[in-house]
């Protein structure tokens, strides 16, 4: 692979001393009281196979919802030590999308167990119900504002952290957008865009163009698509349908409440909005007071270099809707940020049942330690026995860091495979750690096809994509190093090799 300039010789330290937490002497001293007993977590959960659970997952489980046929014992950053089960094989694979929990911070950071693991021990209160309050909730709430306090806006914002999905937090949205027009009966209409994808709620379904399914009713008919926006292909410039669409919400924005979108629309091959398109939205939608509602499940919490899209692109929203990496795969977490005019919900939109989540709320500031770094009296109280590597990341924080080898690790491993395959491989897109690759028929024709043999493909090699339309989403962790970069890149050679024969044959 090419590579650029090394990195410090103290990043390559600390990349070098990941660790389990298991492996800290003071955390051994507990574990060893469990060695042995029913506590201990190296005992096996099963007295089954894994081929012979595998096959019993028609039994247990619904379609979708079933364990698939790579078992996993256990991970660390972006590698997971697995077996595969159909070969009862031993298997290293490369995660390079943790798609359904986002975890910016790969597996088993050990900053966020022990965060955790401290919690768990002590006194305090794993879970409470929404009338009751606890610090942290102000805390990790105070902390989030931070980061979007001062984003261009002539207000400050507010949070709501009662969220348990993605889909709940856009509903949540919404839902505040349409309160705060409730007394201009002429605003009923949502516009939305093609390409979208904002989850598998009934809501979320109404407003996204990818759909997973037949829906409980039909859609209203206030919710108004506009065309995917993009730049002309011959100028850059904003293409005529994105121009119209602007124009359309000049004309009659009166009659919007809200629009809502993803700055980067990964079902939709990982195609990036134009930051000129944000831009003059932006402008109509404050002129003519319609609520804008950026969809950040995919890009916030550390993927685009930033807690939130607004300090990535430079454009605020009224509202963000975020989730997934808030906890970095530790608990279930989702808020909206949202402009003081649109901080008024009510029941059942505003208030979850895992409101009092104390565990996530504790991963959600640990990850904010990791990416933003610790707070200056905290990291004067950093524990002694901390490996040196972690301790001198809390203080720096990972944004700053690491972010930067990490796209540039990307950025290399992108552009090999496509010196490597370039009938099979378009241009890379996406920004920073959220990425796609085209994949390419034989006559230049972007391909779904061939886009879903690769991510079936990959795993029998040793990586994890995902299929997102014509295109092969590539989400790593913040942590990936470059030797888990470099067995990446054999294993994404060795699908295209698979894929590229595939087309040929055909």
């Amino acid at each position: 692979m090419v590579r650029g300039d090394d990195p410090p010789s103290s990043e390559i330290v600390d990349r070098a001393e990941r660790f389990h937490l298991e492996d800290l002497t003071h955390v051994r001293e507990l574990l060893s009281l469990l060695d042995g007993t029913c506590l201990d977590p190296a005992r096996p959960k099963s007295t089954f196979a894994a081929a012979e659970q595998f096959a019993d997952n028609s039994l247990l489980f619904t379609s979708g919802s079933a364990p698939r046929d790579v078992w996993a014992r256990s991970g660390l950053g972006a590698t997971v030590e697995a077996t595969a089960v159909a070969t009862d094989t031993p298997l290293t694979l490369i995660d390079l999308c943790s798609m359904t929990a986002n975890t910016i911070l790969g597996i088993n950071d050990p900053w966020v167990k022990l965060k955790q693991a401290s919690f768990l021990v002590s006194t305090q209160p794993h879970y409470l119900t929404a009338r009751m309050g606890h610090d942290l909730t102000y805390r990790t709430a105070r902390r989030i504002l931070g980061c979007f306090n001062g984003n261009g806006g002539p207000d400050d914002y507010v949070v709501n952290l009662r969220q348990c999905n993605g889909s709940d937090a856009v509903e949540l949205a919404l839902h505040a957008a349409w309160k705060s027009a409730a007394s201009d009966p002429g605003r009923r209409k949502l516009a939305t865009f093609r390409g979208s994808y904002h989850g598998e709620s009934l809501t979320a379904n109404w407003v996204s163009e990818h759909q997973p399914g037949r829906l409980l009713a039909d859609a209203p008919d206030n919710v108004v698509f506009f065309p995917t926006p993009e730049l002309d292909d011959d100028d850059q410039e904003l293409s005529a349908s994105a121009l119209s669409t602007l124009d359309t919400l000049e004309r009659d924005g009166d009659s919007y409440f809200a629009a809502i979108i993803e700055p980067i629309q990964w079902r939709n091959s990982v195609h990036t909005v134009p930051t000129e398109f944000l831009r003059r939205l932006r402008e109509v939608c404050t002129r003519k007071s319609i609520c804008l509602v950026f969809d950040e499940m995919q890009n916030a919490f550390g993927y685009t270099g930033s807690i939130g899209y607004a300090r990535t692109s430079g454009v605020s929203p009224d509202i963000s809707a975020i989730s997934k990496a808030l906890t970095s795969g530790h608990g279930s977490l989702a808020i909206i940020v949202a402009r003081h005019r649109y901080r008024q919900t009510e029941t059942p939109f505003g208030a979850k049942s895992n409101s009092g989540n104390m565990l996530a709320l504790v991963a959600a500031d640990a990850v904010l330690d990791r990416l933003l770094g610790l707070e200056q009296p905290e990291q004067e109280m950093l524990p002694a026995w901390l490996p040196p590597g972690l301790a001198a990341e809390l203080r720096e924080g990972l944004l700053a860091s690491a972010y930067p080898h990490a796209v540039a690790l990307v950025d290399e491993l992108l552009a090999e495979l496509r010196s490597r395959f370039p009938t099979l491989i378009g241009p890379p897109r996406g920004v920073g750690l959220v990425r796609g690759l085209v994949l390419l028929e034989a006559d230049g024709r972007p391909s779904t096809r061939l886009a879903v043999a690769a991510a079936k493909i990959c795993l029998a090699h040793g990586v994890y994509v995902r299929q997102a339309d014509t295109a092969v989403l590539l989400k790593p962790c913040l942590v990936l190093t470059r030797a888990e970069t470099e067995a990446a890149l054999n294993a994404l050679t060795k699908t295209f090799d698979d894929v590229l024969r595939l087309r040929d044959e055909r």
